[in-house]
């Protein structure tokens, strides 16, 4: 975000303390290419990854790579209360972008200072998930952020899912909801009848992501291949539930386009929470029948069904019916990849999104 031009730009500090490579990462990237033309930008991080990638955009960063054990993203955090003033201050910052549940604790302190604090909510709460003394490095982030985004100046939320999450404890003016957005293919994909049809997931490989039942609906559905793109702690327990089936474990890809390119159905089948999956609006853009799990956000997204093939989460009987109801009918197949890519261009597209992030933080 170096671009200069006859009036100085404003200059907006994006903070990310996570240590694991996702979603947030990725809309942060895509973040700061969205607003390089309007301002200057400026990052606190933990992940060297991102940094080179923010830097790479023009941005000024400094990372503070203490990884590890989940507790040391305490220190990390201590550290960020001493180095954020001396940012504000250095590079005379007035707006300020954070992430994460742990980093909202920052936002008392930034209202301090004066400066204008915007908040992008990614998930739920889910305080109702995790009980305090099981998970306390899980329960106790969650419920202090919802005491500390009253602190923000503004909560943009990346689903309605999520707006009406947030809408239980701040006000309506407070909350604004501007959806991820990704970029659409210049050409849509062609449905090829393959012989073999070969099913798709991308994501990262946790239980609650829900793999373990496209495996299961592969049993009832004699024929099919799966391709598993992305990595995760839950990825030994779902190569044992594959054996005997036909299925390639790629690994993570920073870049998945040329996955979707060549998949019959793409299928996101995960339990949530999820807050607006990237993968799913990236299928859909492609124009890859998609069949996704009954989440709320799925719901959106896919506008009640009629952009999706929509299956009871957790249930691979439900799964497998629409597998297979897909599989035989390659007019509903072209039917949802249309339907699918026309959303995506008509809802979640950058074009769109970059409108209300340059109004969201009063850029010119």
């Amino acid at each position: 975000m170096s671009d200069h031009t006859s009036t100085r730009k404003e200059r907006i500090l994006f903070i990310d303390l996570g240590s694991d490579y996702g979603g947030v990462e990725t809309y942060l990237k895509n973040l700061g290419l969205m607003l390089r033309p309007y301002a200057e930008g400026y990052a606190l991080l933990s992940l060297p990854g991102l940094a080179a990638q923010l830097r790479a955009l023009g941005m000024t960063v400094v990372c503070l790579p203490i990884l590890g054990p989940r507790w040391l993203k305490g220190v990390r955090l201590l550290l960020a209360a001493f180095v954020v003033p001396y940012m504000l201050l250095r590079y005379r910052i007035r707006n300020v972008q954070v992430n994460g549940f742990f980093e909202s604790l920052l936002l008392g302190p930034l209202r301090l200072t004066g400066t204008r604090t915007i908040f992008t909510m990614h998930n739920p709460f889910e305080t109702d998930r995790y009980v305090w003394f099981r998970n306390p490095e899980r329960w106790a982030p969650r419920v202090l952020s919802k005491h500390s985004l009253r602190f923000a100046s503004q909560v943009i939320c990346v689903s309605e899912a999520v707006g009406a999450v947030a809408r239980d404890v701040l006000p309506d003016e407070k909350v604004t909801v501007i959806a991820n957005w990704v970029q659409v293919p210049p050409a849509i994909k062609q449905l090829a009848g393959a012989t073999h049809p070969r099913l798709l997931f991308v994501g990262r490989l946790e239980e609650y992501k829900g793999v373990q039942f496209i495996l299961q609906a592969m049993r009832q559905v004699p024929g099919v291949s799966l391709l598993v793109v992305g990595d995760g702690s839950f990825r030994p327990q779902l190569e044992t539930a594959a054996q005997g089936l036909d299925v390639h474990f790629a690994g993570f890809h920073s870049d998945p386009s040329h996955f979707y390119r060549d998949a019959t159905l793409f299928i996101n089948p995960s339990l949530g929470p999820e807050g607006l999956p990237l993968v799913s609006l990236e299928a859909m853009a492609c124009g890859v029948p998609c069949v996704f799990s009954d989440l709320p956000v799925h719901l959106e997204i896919s506008q009640g069904g009629q952009a999706a093939a929509i299956f009871k989460r957790g249930d691979s009987h439900s799964l497998a019916g629409q597998i297979r109801q897909l599989l035989a009918s390659e007019a509903g197949q072209q039917r949802y990849g249309l339907a699918g890519r026309r959303t995506v261009e008509q809802h979640y597209s950058l074009a769109g999104a970059t409108r209300q992030y340059v109004q969201a933080f009063g850029l010119r």
